[in-house]
């Protein structure tokens, strides 16, 4: 029966049916030949699904990343971080990092990242010695924080899905983003010094001054990541209630301190992150019914005796886990692939004893690693939108990053304190 179930869903998806519609045409067969329940299950189960108020975040968290986008807190980050790691060898490919990081704690999506910082940083690498795909590529792969460093999409999706603490895994995730930003930092390094056009390209002289004038020009921008993940780790508000905060003070900044938004650009940035949410939401619900199915004719009991029958040690549960979702991250929807695979995968784990929590980021974390992986890893298109150079470069200059991530999220995944530290401190 699992395999009629799987088999179709990747059928559809194959013939290039959209997810959601796929997990609802393959749901829908297996209720029909198996007569499980009445079809009438299937709009209850859909409806279901997009009833959770975590999932309010997504479209706000989208919408809060368009207003500081177009309302000058991107380029102010920028900015600061040239002020701050300019003067170095390879500095602007340590500001391009620093910058998604510092995004990426303020939107929590990937391809968001990508977009805000590739369109300013990418043009001026290029002036500093970078060769167009050295830079993409380091953008593109540095955009992969996005759903890493908190708040993350996917872990409130992936929270929503497993019925675990989104706040706890927002913390889990804080050293693991810290970690694989260090690492693309020392990769950066490593390859400004061995290019000679980097090497030898002017720098800006540090200046003390220069500094202070610009943290003074970003502080309203530095001060977002403080005011939202201070307000969820200290429990002042959740999540969602952070996603709410986010895009208002977005629009005060935006309109009133910097005032480069303009209220007639409102509609038309909210329309777009309706749209762009509604896609990731539909998927949810279509996944709440493919849950139930899974739950209702024993799918998951029979898919975690199998695994724990046949594998047996912890260490190798993970080590196959990783290898999978690498792959399964390069080739489906990151949404998809969570509300599909973690129900069927992660009680597995559970069940040999792995701490939950660490389950979930290791998982997030490992699929966000999709994000840069060819064929299909929506960054390497977002970066091929926003700067006209060919998909087959930007994959040339993603693969020595690509690669960094990997050993990165290899070393988290054996060292588990990384993630259930900080958590453990809340408790």
């Amino acid at each position: 029966m699992a395999g009629t179930l799987l088999g179709t869903l990747l059928a559809m998806m194959f013939l290039g049916i959209p997810v959601a519609f796929a997990i609802l045409g393959s749901s829908t067969l297996f209720l029909i030949i198996t007569d499980l329940q009445p079809l009438f299950i299937i709009p209850q189960k859909l409806i279901n699904g997009l009833d959770s108020f975590p999932l309010i975040a997504v479209p706000l968290f989208i919408f809060a990343g368009d207003l500081m986008d177009k309302g000058g807190i991107s380029k102010r980050l920028i900015a600061w971080c040239e002020c701050l790691v300019g003067s170095v060898t390879g500095g602007l490919g340590m500001v391009a990092i620093l910058a998604c990081a510092v995004f990426a704690a303020l939107t929590g999506s990937g391809p968001a990242t990508v977009a805000a910082i590739g369109c300013i940083v990418i043009p001026s690498m290029i002036q500093r010695g970078y060769e167009d795909y050295q830079a993409t590529g380091l953008v593109t792969a540095s955009g992969a924080l996005g759903p890493i460093i908190p708040p993350s999409i996917p872990m409130i999706i992936y929270g929503c899905t497993m019925g675990l603490s989104i706040p706890k895994m927002f913390m889990g995730a804080v050293i693991p983003g810290i970690f694989i930003t260090t690492m693309l930092l020392i990769a950066n390094s490593i390859i400004a010094k061995r290019t000679p056009n980097i090497r030898n390209a002017p720098r800006i002289p540090f200046s003390w001054k220069a500094l202070a004038k610009s943290t003074v020009n970003a502080i309203w921008a530095l001060l977002m990541p403080v005011i939202i993940l201070g307000g969820i780790y200290s429990g002042i508000f959740t999540p969602t209630e952070a996603a709410a905060i986010a895009c208002v003070y977005g629009l005060i900044v935006g309109l009133f301190i910097y005032r480069d938004v303009k209220l007639k650009e409102l509609p038309k940035m909210a329309a777009s992150a309706i749209k762009v949410s509604s896609i990731g939401i539909f998927i949810t619900g279509a996944a709440n019914l493919m849950g139930f199915i899974f739950t209702n004719s024993k799918i998951t009991d029979t898919i975690t005796r199998a695994l724990v029958t046949h594998v047996t040690s912890p260490t190798a549960y993970i080590v196959i886990l990783m290898l999978f979702l690498f792959i399964v991250g390069a080739l489906m929807d990151t949404f998809a692939a969570i509300l599909i695979i973690a129900p069927l995968a992660i009680p597995a784990g559970i069940a040999l004893g792995l701490d939950p929590l660490f389950l979930g980021v290791i998982f997030v974390i490992n699929l966000v690693v999709g994000f840069i992986t060819p064929p299909f890893g929506c960054n390497l298109f977002i970066a091929t939108a926003i700067t006209g150079i060919k998909y087959e470069q930007v994959v040339k200059g993603v693969i020595p990053f690509m690669i960094v991530e990997i050993i990165a999220v290899m070393i988290i995944a054996f060292c588990p304190w990384m993630i259930t530290w900080l958590p453990s401190l809340f408790h």
